[in-house]
């Protein structure tokens, strides 16, 4: 942050300094130099992924996230269903247990309006590993242009009280994007990175949320096609042609 201020404060005093020239030119030169150093930073260019997992249905992607050793993971389908299909079923929170891979308990904790609402979720840990928890916010946003949906996932450690028996993660992040493809098509991608809490091994956390992330999306794509999601609509989701 201290690097951009600088830059700024010497685009801002060049253009001060530099009257006798042609001061839009060198404005906008300064300013491209500055979204150049910007776009370059570690910070930015932050969007390396690399391809795990790859078939004909599904792409799995990995990246390391700074200062932690929990590694992030996306998956991205192409699969037959309308928008609101998959936004219905991640509605249908009692029914998570079914398909989002390793969950075995989830209820709405508190519902604001159709596009926000907390949810509550415990996760599965392999033997002698205790069962992890968390309260998790989703805000959905479409956008009016192209019609994709964007589903913000932000955990909330300290919403409810910690359980007995279970492990309160101590962080989550991710989001779930459904982007109309035209012909009855969506590709649908999910992100996710978690800090597990507790004392975990880094390759067990990494080798959990790698199966969750890809066997969730695979299970997403069958359950999209049952009759009350699939021909299900949802009046606040516009649908495209």
């Amino acid at each position: 942050m201290k690097n951009y201020t600088f830059i700024v404060i010497v685009y801002l005093n060049t253009g001060f300094m530099l009257r006798g020239f042609n001061m839009h030119k060198i404005q906008v030169y300064l300013l491209l130099l500055l979204l150049s150093f910007l776009t370059s930073s570690p910070v930015l260019a932050y969007s390396s992924w690399k391809i795990v997992k790859e078939n004909a249905s599904i792409q799995l992607l990995v990246h390391p996230v700074p200062d932690s050793k929990v590694r992030e993971y996306m998956a991205v389908a192409v699969f037959d269903s309308t928008l609101s299909a998959p936004v219905a079923l991640l509605e249908d929170t009692p029914v998570y247990t079914q398909w989002n891979y390793k969950c075995i308990e989830a209820k709405l904790l508190f519902k604001k309006n159709d596009y926000e609402r907390i949810t509550y979720m415990a996760t599965e840990s392999p033997w002698p590993v205790e069962n992890r928890d968390i309260a998790v916010k989703s805000l959905l946003v479409q956008d009016k242009s192209t019609g994709t949906i964007t589903i913000k996932l932000t955990g909330i450690p300290e919403y409810i009280p910690a359980k007995e028996g279970r492990v309160r993660m101590a962080s989550l992040h991710g989001y779930w994007i459904f982007e109309p493809l035209g012909c009855g098509k969506i590709r649908a991608t999910y992100r996710l990175h978690n800090e597990p809490g507790g004392s975990v091994p880094d390759s067990l956390v990494n080798g959990t949320v790698k199966d969750i992330v890809y066997n969730t999306v695979l299970k997403m794509r069958s359950m999209v096609q049952k009759k009350c999601y699939k021909n299900g609509k949802l009046s606040y989701i516009k649908e495209r042609p």
